[in-house]
């Protein structure tokens, strides 16, 4: 009867740690995967690629780049949306004395 007793427990304690991690809240995808676009006017255009054909310039309170999700476009990098014509300030390293 003992074993028994102590199987039951085994499969009881193993069942319950199974269903604890089968119904743990999976994180939300990460958007920066997906395929970005920006609001140009009034429609979503493909926005490339993020360091190659564009950047977001931080801080802004303006939405940089969105997603979709589904059928609706939902809001990813926050910053201003800046292709290669945009200027970055990088401070030029000084040069050492000889």
């Amino acid at each position: 009867m003992k074993k028994i007793k102590f199987m039951i427990m085994t499969l009881a304690i193993a069942f319950s740690i199974g269903g604890a991690f089968a119904t743990t809240p999976r994180l939300p995808q990460d958007c920066l995967g997906a395929t970005q676009y920006y609001l140009n006017g009034g429609s979503y255009v493909l926005a490339g690629r993020m360091g190659i054909d564009y950047i977001c310039n931080t801080p802004s309170s303006a939405v940089c780049t969105y997603y979709k999700v589904g059928s609706t476009y939902t809001p990813c990098c926050w910053g201003n949306y800046c292709t290669s014509n945009c200027m970055t300030s990088k401070p030029a390293p000084k040069k050492a004395r000889n």
